[in-house]
């Protein structure tokens, strides 16, 4: 094409520019075409300037605040390049070849500060202004549970009731998000009870059956769930009573302390602890660890990554129940949602619960911490009575003897699989898997569990969750529901968010901040069960709702309130 004839094109009218479009776009794979046709295509239509017979882009403007986010942006990938992460590594190896008593740990400080803290809790933060993906409303959904993760970490930072306020409203934002949905014509059907059934189609899912596999396959994906959170505090509560009958039965641990096994693990930390912090004794290192541990604060971290994630998959933040696909068990590509990822993560938690259960009754482990049962335990009392009563106390702070697996590792593995899973942001996940191992090698080193238990409470909870892929599609059953619930819900609109729904769905949230902020330890287990009851009998009457749903998950807040 000639340039005068480019310059007369530009001159030309709308209509003509019309018709000429049309003719290119006809000849798009001709041949006789000697410029591309996707040359004015590629430009928006208020990017022409017919001035001087001249076509100019128009730069977008820019702003103090893009200008700062760009310049943070290159700050991100200068702090996270590969060449300091070599650096870091190099400057460990080669520590003991510094002379000085206060050169090599200064050195060692930075190093290990900037692997295991600074540069995962920066590279999370590229993640939140989107620095380290593509697109911006594709990856919405990382950018928003990477947010959730470092704002839990500083929420941490303040009081007890401030940081369970926070947690509690988020829940209540969430439930009334995904409160009940009505009709846009038939307003006066009372559609915004807690009585109200699910919009799925209930008929289907109440076949009765003798076969338990029958009943199984019958339910739907949050019924399943509903039920798998019953089955996590079943498994919680008799752990918590066996806790205390192993405890109660060893001999050596309740007239002395027994001498704890040899843990490899642990000698190699303290080795590294020492030159870390110039301390003379491993034992002087732990208060320092644990201020580490407490303000890096990975598992409320992780639980708030998992709320954002069930947020994302419930609301289809960023495309994340559609992009965000997952292998059944027969091959098939299923499309991720709350209910699935509940269901999955819940089981999961269940088996290794009662793996762990399993193992600590089976062989008795020493405890490493001395006189570990007159601190946790009374002596064993004469009455079946009063062993029961002892046993349904809770032990939120661990026992002594229920050692492998690691408790804290199977809670804290599950909630990070399905955190990472759902983000699905490799940045992200490198950053989280990293900050969980800090939080278990200083478990170890406190000598609250062994090494062992950290290093297979870990393991055996990721093997579990990679075999649980299958449960997140529902079957064909499923997805025929899902199919018909789509084609209901076309003309359905959330509930109008009156006094009284609000008032609802705040009751579940309200409670758990007043049982995690005021009431004691002791009676905590009750007010779970109190949940379980009462998601219970919603489920048993009217099916599985939405605020059925509003209610496991404020007893899913508190358990893990008071177990975590």
């Amino acid at each position: 094409m000639s340039t005068r004839s480019r310059k007369k094109s530009t001159h030309a009218s709308p209509s003509s520019l019309g018709k000429n479009n049309t003719s290119n776009s006809n000849r798009v794979h001709g041949r006789s075409q000697s410029m591309p046709n996707n040359h004015h295509a590629s430009l928006p239509h208020n990017e022409h300037d017919t001035h001087n017979g001249k076509i100019k882009r128009s730069i977008p403007p820019t702003t103090p605040l893009l200008t700062a986010l760009h310049r943070l942006h290159d700050l991100f990938s200068l702090a996270t390049s590969p060449s300091f992460t070599l650096t870091s590594i190099a400057a460990i190896v080669f520590s003991p070849l510094l002379d000085g008593d206060s050169l090599q740990p200064i050195t060692l400080q930075f190093a290990f500060g900037y692997l295991f803290v600074l540069r995962p809790l920066l590279s999370t933060l590229s993640v939140c202004l989107g620095s380290s993906g593509g697109s911006t409303n594709k990856n919405a959904h990382e950018r928003v549970i990477a947010s959730s993760f470092l704002a839990a970490i500083l929420c941490k930072q303040l009081p007890k009731w401030a940081s369970c306020a926070i947690a509690s409203s988020a829940v209540l934002a969430f439930g009334l998000a995904s409160r009940q949905r009505t009709p846009h014509k038939h307003s006066a059907e009372p559609t915004d009870s807690p009585a109200e059934k699910n919009d799925g189609p209930r008929e289907e899912t109440r076949v009765d059956s003798s076969a338990l596999s029958r009943k199984w396959s019958r339910l739907s994906l949050k019924e399943r769930a509903a039920l798998a959170t019953m089955a996590v505090v079943a498994s919680l509560l008799l752990e918590n009573f066996l806790i205390w009958v192993v405890s109660a039965t060893y001999a050596p641990g309740i007239h002395g302390s027994p001498a704890p096994l040899q843990d490899n693990g642990r000698i190699v930390l303290e080795s590294l602890a020492i030159p870390l912090f110039r301390v003379s004794h491993p034992s002087a290192a732990k208060r320092r660890l644990q201020a580490i541990r407490d303000g890096l604060n990975v598992q409320w971290g992780i639980v708030a990554g998992l709320g954002a994630s069930f947020v994302c998959l419930e609301l289809n933040v960023g495309g994340a129940a559609s992009t965000l696909s997952s292998s059944s068990s027969s091959g098939r590509k299923v499309d991720r949602s709350l209910a699935g990822l509940a269901l999955r993560a819940l089981l999961t938690l269940a088996t290794a619960r009662l793996i762990r259960t399993v193992s600590f009754v089976l062989t008795v482990l020493p405890s490493q911490v001395p006189d570990c049962y007159r601190r946790h335990f009374p002596m064993p009392p004469h009455s079946w009575r009063e062993w029961l009563l002892v046993g349904f106390l809770p032990n939120s702070r661990g026992g002594c003897n229920d050692l492998i697996l690691s408790g804290h590792a199977t809670v804290l593995t599950t909630l990070g699989c399905a955190c990472t899973s759902v983000a699905d942001n490799a940045t992200f996940s490198v950053a989280v898997w990293t900050l969980v191992a800090v939080d278990y090698a200083i478990e170890a080193y406190q000598g609250l569990h062994y090494s062992v238990d950290m290093w297979l409470g870990c393991i055996v909870t990721c093997l579990l969750w990679q075999l649980t892929k299958g449960l997140e599609g529902g079957g064909e059953m499923e997805r025929k529901q899902n199919d018909k619930l789509a084609i209901a819900q076309l003309g359905l609109s959330p509930a109008p968010l009156d006094t009284w729904v609000v008032a609802i769905y705040s009751l579940p949230a309200f409670l758990g901040f007043i049982v995690l902020t005021f009431v004691s330890e002791a009676v905590v287990n009750y007010f779970l069960v109190g949940y379980a009851v009462w998601a219970g009998a919603i489920f048993a009457k009217w099916g599985f709702t939405n605020f059925s749903q509003h209610v496991l998950l404020c007893l899913l807040f508190v358990t893990l309130g008071s177990y975590l």
